[in-house]
């Protein structure tokens, strides 16, 4: 073999070394993902006596009256004069953003006991508030952070009699001779507090 044709080879090889090399050093490694990125919601979960807000019950399946021991009323039932209350209890336990409530109980305007008013109400047994007409907007806030997120508030009601009654006795003895029902609004409003 001669000296150029020796030459030539190993030219022919460190070219091939030398592109290998540089191929090398070019190439651009690459890599890609794709996916969902997963977010935890907060959990929206507050409990009126009991029930889950977002289900589709009514207020009405909700309040359990208790009426006041009355010897000349049958028990369970309301008749002039007859006095009671019921519970909203409030359970926020786990719910994990802040929010604000508002509760409003009013009479209803079709209701066949038009004397059957709200006289009080108390919040987790504190002082009794006495109120004439109702009870508009009683509102307030839950932190999500708080260390008591729940509330009971017990509302007390009577069929008034005396001064001032829109039913005479007419009137009431037709609404208990007709199977009449007593009724009053309740709204509770639940609205997550957003951020400012």
């Amino acid at each position: 073999m001669t000296k150029n044709k020796l030459k030539f080879i190993i030219a022919i090889i460190a070219l091939i070394i030398c592109i290998g090399q540089i191929k090398q050093t070019y190439a651009k490694y690459t890599e890609s993902k794709t996916g969902d990125a997963e977010f935890e919601v907060a959990c929206w979960h507050i409990l009126l006596n009991n029930s889950d807000i977002t289900e589709g019950s009514t207020m009405s399946s909700l309040i359990n009256p208790v009426y006041e021991n009355n010897t000349n009323v049958a028990s369970g039932v309301i008749a002039p004069g007859s006095e009671g209350y019921f519970l909203i209890d409030i359970n926020a336990t786990n719910t994990e953003v802040s929010f604000s409530y508002n509760i409003s109980i009013t009479p209803a305007i079709s209701t066949d006991v038009e004397d059957l008013t709200i006289s009080a109400y108390q919040i987790d047994n504190g002082a009794m508030n006495y109120v004439q007409s109702g009870i508009n907007n009683l509102t307030g806030n839950i932190s999500h952070n708080a260390q008591n997120k729940t509330i009971s508030l017990k509302i007390y009601f009577e069929w008034f009699e005396g001064q001032g009654e829109q039913m005479n006795n007419a009137a009431d003895t037709a609404a208990s001779v007709g199977g009449g029902t007593g009724k009053i609004n309740i709204s509770a409003t639940f609205t997550q507090i957003a951020n400012t």
